[in-house]
């Protein structure tokens, strides 16, 4: 039983770390794209 709750406990704490670490990834790429955005300057048509 207390095997059984240690594992369960490292399970949680594992996916926990995962969500935290995916969420941070997903605000820099979002900030990054945004950064991206806002420094290009629109494409001019029929330029090239």
């Amino acid at each position: 039983m207390k095997v059984a709750l240690i594992v369960l406990w490292t399970l949680a704490a594992g996916v926990g770390l995962f969500l935290m670490v995916r969420a941070r990834i997903v605000r820099a790429t979002e900030a990054l794209t945004r950064e991206a955005a806002r420094d290009t300057p629109p494409d001019r048509p029929g330029g090239t």
